[in-house]
């Protein structure tokens, strides 16, 4: 059974799952059943009404089967998602994916889940209910491995789903137990009120209370926040009032929402007038708010500025808001989704509610103008701060979003474009480009009327992340025009962006495009394009093979930003680690690799620290250390495919092709240097400087071993393996004192002539790791056609699996071809 392989397994699958915030408590028995209809069902739905509890048994559920899926266990919460037409790119978001070029959301998630064990939660998906089914729908289909575990407030109505009702907390004790509702009473009033003492003479008022709830987790949870200013049977006595009062209400809704909105309602009118209009407001927010955000938003007539915190902290008292986290030192508060939903229909339509928003989006905009302010100071002691506003800034994404959506809707277009502008260095250093692509597309495509330097400064914002989004088509496009209106417009810092951008891919005339771009950092007195024009410089050099030169521009790069930033001291010493180790200083490049890590431990920047740890690993590898080796580069790899950074990650198997010759484990060392060269064919991953010869010296050394067939039967494996498999490959323990078994059946030697030219055509493509519905596009042939072809071959050769076949077209025609 599923649960008892859990329970037994030790595998530390990569994962986003939130860290639970307090006890669980109870749902034994539910947690047994969903663990055995997950190895049972494709999909499984767990429905019932807001509050009932599904979230938090999802997620536990998620944890527990964490072990049988190594692949990844990947949260997608969809609450505060308001588009459909959004929703795959939400996905991809929360999986690291990042489509690329022509590759819209939607396949670049079905391609990162369709190999490999993989269990995702989608969480909240009523409001977006047919969007939802549709791609749970696409992903069942294309992804044979997957594992979906949704929940709606009603089902998917998806091929293969299984619909589990979400119960309340059971209510009756047992003879040796309380029931788990009492539990979660007591667990919960004992955090509301530390200085209490449940007894037994509390118990049957407890359970009394727990019944007139009906279990329902949101319900008691509420309830026992009020032990700090009601007794138990005062809370049960007003708790039936108002189920009395909702008896005569509106029949048509479902009794458990009934029972839901009788709660909430409860809760909501045992609030102060202020109380009241904050919780209202506070609906304005997407995803959580700070102390700061909420006085700057939430006041105005009804409520001042000084009774924001005390009336926010009777609201976290009453567990109508929580307060989440420390972010930046400051504490993020979030409401509860069932909450914030009925707080939001009570506020008033029309101006009221577009003067919130308002506020909200100027809220946002102080909020980036500071920011950007902060990230262009050229000065050290800045830099604290810096890290503060940038990890706050990070943290509240949806309401930059939220913001700029309504900057949009309401024409303030310009507001728009400058919180992009004043945040661009924190967007291309994030990584974060898809939600800020397309909100920014929306600006421009209505700046008419807008600035020409700032339309030109966010059209070189816009260029930059294509650049580093991996779209080259449109860059030289986007820069150009934005080097002509930032000129227009007096816009240093787009100019000064958009020269160093052409400079990437116009050789000619880049070095006067990255001086005058130096000029313009000078000018505008910006720090970040000054650091950014100096690192284009070096890195040219390095890449051009003009090695003395880059290591110039490195140690110029680290003087000028020895008084400005770690971000910039990091990117040269990174620079400098990886000159020192192309020149077999391995001493110096271990030093460098590990002071760039130092720097960086203060921002959440991977892209960088993936560098780091790459390197860290191959200079392990060349020590002979293979336990730092594997360490170094199992992180590296994690991250990076996690981010969805594949190209990065293709590297770094053919790293672990090196260490496992390194162990003299051969058979492990050929099957994943074909998985490399064939994934870096697959991807038009360019290849680096030494690959090919390291992956030569890794078959020589096997051939010595193994002898020419053996090592043509183990390449053909690695060709053959999928990208999730290649990556559980790499990252898996390698057994020790035994070989590796093989992954496939021996091949048996059929002549070549036995195929017609066609077949030997296909042969070749199967060599390469293409499906049947590749080889259909490769061909323009029908998919019918294609696995009519395969059938053939697979009956004239005598084999049972494409595999073998790969390997048979390696010893016998050559090896897969394009």
């Amino acid at each position: 059974m599923l649960q008892r392989q859990i329970h037994s397994g030790t595998v530390n699958a990569p994962s986003n799952l939130p860290v639970e915030a307090n006890a669980f408590i109870g749902r034994a028995s539910d947690v047994g059943e969903l663990l055995d209809l997950l190895a049972a069902a494709r999909a499984v739905t767990l429905c019932g009404s807001g509050g009932i509890g599904k979230t938090r048994l999802a997620l536990r559920v998620a944890r527990e089967a964490a072990a049988t899926f190594a692949d990844g266990v990947w949260l997608v919460e969809l609450a505060d998602v308001d588009s459909g037409g959004r929703l795959a790119e939400h996905v991809a978001m929360a999986l690291g994916v990042t489509a690329y070029g022509a590759v819209d959301a939607t396949q670049a998630v079905v391609s990162a889940l369709a190999c490999g064990r993989q269990l995702v939660v989608v969480d909240n998906c009523e409001h977006l209910i047919d969007e939802c089914a549709r791609l749970c729908a696409r992903l069942l289909a294309s992804c044979p491995e997957l594992r979906l575990l949704a929940t709606s407030r009603e089902p998917l109505r998806v091929q293969g789903e299984t619909v589990w009702r979400v119960p309340p907390l059971s209510v009756t004790a047992t003879a040796d137990a309380r029931s788990d509702a009492v539990r979660l009473f007591v667990d919960r009033a004992g955090a509301a009120r530390p200085d209490a003492r449940w007894n037994g003479a509390d118990g049957e008022a407890v359970a009394a209370l727990c019944a007139a709830l009906e279990g329902i987790p949101l319900a008691i949870e509420l309830a026992a926040a009020m032990t700090r200013v009601l007794s138990v049977e005062q809370i049960t006595a007003r708790l039936c009032d108002r189920f009395h009062l909702l008896t005569n209400g509106a029949r048509t809704a479902p009794a458990r929402q009934r029972t839901l909105l009788a709660t909430v309602e409860w809760s909501y009118r045992m609030l102060t007038g202020p109380q009241q209009l904050l919780l209202r407001r506070l609906t304005v927010f997407r995803g959580g708010w700070t102390l700061g955000m909420a006085e700057r938003v939430c006041t105005s007539p009804g409520l001042r500025v000084e009774q924001v915190l005390q009336t926010l902290t009777e609201l976290v008292d009453k567990s109508l808001v929580l307060a989440d986290e420390l972010i930046g030192e400051e504490v993020r508060y979030r409401m509860l989704e069932t909450v914030r939903d009925y707080a939001r229909q009570l506020l008033p339509p029309g101006a009221g509610d577009d003067g919130l928003r308002q506020r909200h989006l100027l809220c946002l905009c102080e909020m980036a103008a500071h920011g950007g302010e902060l990230i262009a100071q050229r000065s050290r002691s800045t830099w604290p701060e810096v890290c503060r506003q940038m990890s706050i800034i990070d943290a509240m994404q949806p309401n930059l979003y939220a913001a700029m959506g309504y900057a949009i809707a309401t024409g303030q277009i310009e507001r728009g474009l400058r919180v992009c502008t004043d945040l661009h260095w924190a967007i291309i250093s994030g990584g974060r480009f898809d939600e800020y692509v397309r909100l920014l597309d929306r600006l421009l495509e209505n700046a008419a009327a807008a600035p020409p330097g700032l339309v030109g400064e966010a059209l070189a914002l816009r260029a930059a992340l294509c650049y580093f989004g991996g779209d080259a088509g449109p860059v030289v496009e986007l820069a150009t025009r934005s080097l002509s209106l930032s000129r227009l417009g007096g816009n240093r810092t787009g100019e000064g962006l958009a020269l160093i951008v052409l400079s990437m891919f116009e050789p000619r005339g880049a070095e006067e495009s990255l001086r005058r771009a130096f000029e313009l950092a000078r000018e505008a007195d910006d720090g970040y394009l000054e650091a950014f024009a100096l690192y284009a410089q070096a890195m040219r050099a390095q890449l051009a093979g003009r090695l003395r030169e880059a290591e110039r521009g490195y140690l110029l790069l680290l003087d000028n930003q020895r008084d400005a930033n770690d971000w910039g001291m990091a990117m040269a010493i990174i620079g400098l680690a990886e000159l020192a180790h192309g020149r077999g200083d391995l001493a110096a490049a271990m030093d460098h690799y590990e002071h760039a890590q130092r720097l960086l431990d203060t921002l959440d920047y991977r892209g960088e620290r993936i560098r780091c740890l790459n390197g860290l690993g191959r200079i392990a590898i060349e020590l002979g250390d293979v336990e730092t080796a594997r360490a170094r580069l199992a992180e590296s790899l994690s991250l990076s495919s996690g981010l969805g950074r594949r190209a990065t990650a293709v590297e770094l198997v053919g790293a672990f092709a090196e260490l496992a010759c390194l162990e003299g484990d051969h058979c492990r060392a050929v099957r994943l240097a074909g998985a490399s060269a064939a994934l870096r064919q697959r991807m038009g991953v360019a290849e680096g400087a030494g690959v090919g010869t390291r992956a030569e010296a890794i078959t020589a050394a096997a051939r010595r071993e193994l002898g020419e067939p053996m090592v043509a039967r183990l390449w053909s494996e690695g060709v053959t393996l999928p990208w999730a498999r290649t990556v559980e490959y790499a990252l898996s323990d390698p057994p020790s004192g035994r070989p590796v078994p093989p992954l496939a059946e021996p091949v048996r030697a059929a002549p070549a002539g036995v195929l017609t030219e066609r077949e030997r055509e296909i042969a070749a493509l199967i060599a390469r790791g293409l499906s049947n519905r590749a080889l259909a596009d490769e061909l323009v042939i029908s998919p019918a056609t294609v696995a009519r072809h395969v059938s053939n071959i697979l009956a004239k050769l005598g084999f049972t699996s494409r595999i073998q076949v790969a390997a048979w077209v390696i010893e016998h025609v050559g090896g897969p071809r394009g």
